[in-house]
């Protein structure tokens, strides 16, 4: 049965295509939401074929294709979503993600800058751009992008998690054990452990 949103379409006359591209589109999503990867790439993909200037479309198959283990079709999906509409915010953070997880840290450092320019006060493209400078060792702006997180959201517990192995590497053991007190009054355990470790490791090897 055609939802609402696809009968008035039809009664507004638009063109068979891009109905069923609608119709595609909402299997898809659906079938990502059932954990059904695979099916709902096929679905996007059909739905991209009848509407091909639809970068809601490119997005969400770029999201299957990560969740199928398939990055580089993702960064394939996510770079046709900013061609269509240079201004998608999640095509832009997501990309980071893909680029960041293979390892190209550089490519994943310009994404979350575009992102960031676009929507300025969200703390996770911050983390993002932190961690993209954190791993090609630009440790001074990846604490300042940490710093910026947790400034517009002061419990973002990757924030000072960030922030802690970023002053690790900038030898402020000190600051580092201020992030691992900050965690455990979170109760972020699992970060707290790790970014304890960590500073333990160093001690250690510092002895």
């Amino acid at each position: 049965m055609l939802g609402k949103n696809l009968l008035t379409r039809l009664r507004r006359g638009e063109p068979p295509s891009l109905i069923d591209s609608q119709r595609r589109f909402e299997e898809g999503v659906r079938l990502a939401n059932q954990g059904l990867d695979a099916e709902a790439i096929v679905a996007l993909k059909q739905a991209a074929r009848a509407d091909p200037d639809c970068a809601d479309t490119q997005l969400e198959l770029g999201v299957a294709y990560d969740k199928a283990g398939r990055p580089n079709d993702a960064i394939k999906a996510y770079l046709a979503a900013i061609e269509i509409r240079p201004d998608l915010v999640g095509a832009y953070k997501n990309l980071g993600m893909a680029y960041d997880g293979l390892g190209y840290f550089r490519d994943a450092l310009k994404a979350y800058t575009r992102a960031i320019v676009l929507a300025a006060n969200d703390p996770e493209l911050r983390n993002g751009l932190g961690t993209a400078y954190f791993n090609v060792g630009s440790y001074v702006e990846a604490r300042k992008a940490y710093q910026q997180a947790t400034k517009i959201e002061p419990d973002n517990a990757r924030a000072h998690f960030g922030l802690g192995l970023v002053y690790l590497d900038l030898d402020e053991k000190e600051l580092a054990l201020e992030q691992h007190v900050k965690l455990e009054g979170l109760n972020e355990n699992e970060f707290a452990f790790q970014l304890l470790d960590k500073i333990q490791r160093q001690n250690r090897r510092a002895s």
